[in-house]
């Protein structure tokens, strides 16, 4: 004989299951069928899930740029960019059309 259904054994925070049962029977229904519309949609739906890091990137990034654009090797690429650039500006009647 074959079954047709499986028994899901899960393992969670007492103070989380309480809360999302309050929370369902609000709603008018059960943890067991909110569990199975979750797993039903995360198998049908590619977007389901959005995972989020607690990352402020931009404070990084700031602090990486911050510190490249004071490195010596920053400061000496500017100064090569900035002398070739004058060196076109004297010539720039040549590249005007």
């Amino acid at each position: 004989m074959t079954t047709t259904t499986a028994q899901l054994n899960l393992r969670i925070p007492t103070k989380l299951k309480e809360t999302a049962q309050l929370k369902a029977e609000n709603y008018g229904t059960n943890l067991n069928f909110l569990v199975k519309l979750f797993l039903k949609k995360f198998v049908e739906d590619n977007n389901i899930v959005e995972i989020k890091q607690n990352i402020k990137m931009e404070k990084i990034f700031d602090k990486w740029v911050a510190t490249y654009f004071c490195s010596p090797e920053w400061k000496a690429s500017i100064k090569r960019i900035n002398k070739k650039i004058s060196e076109l500006l004297k010539d720039e009647e040549k590249y005007l059309v």
